[in-house]
């Protein structure tokens, strides 16, 4: 299974695999920062409510 996914890496080209990589990046950053930002957007809806 690991050799798949690396054969798969391998012939991605440079710019495919530093999308990949920052995708991946910005998910955990979400996922680490999900209550502040959905506190944010709730605040956020509240202010436009009244």
């Amino acid at each position: 299974m690991l050799g798949k996914i690396n054969n798969w890496w391998n012939k991605q080209s440079d710019s495919t695999k530093i999308l990949i990589i920052i995708g991946a990046i910005s998910i955990v950053g979400i996922i680490l920062r999900w209550r502040y930002i959905i506190s944010a957007i709730a605040k956020g809806f509240n202010y436009y409510s009244g």
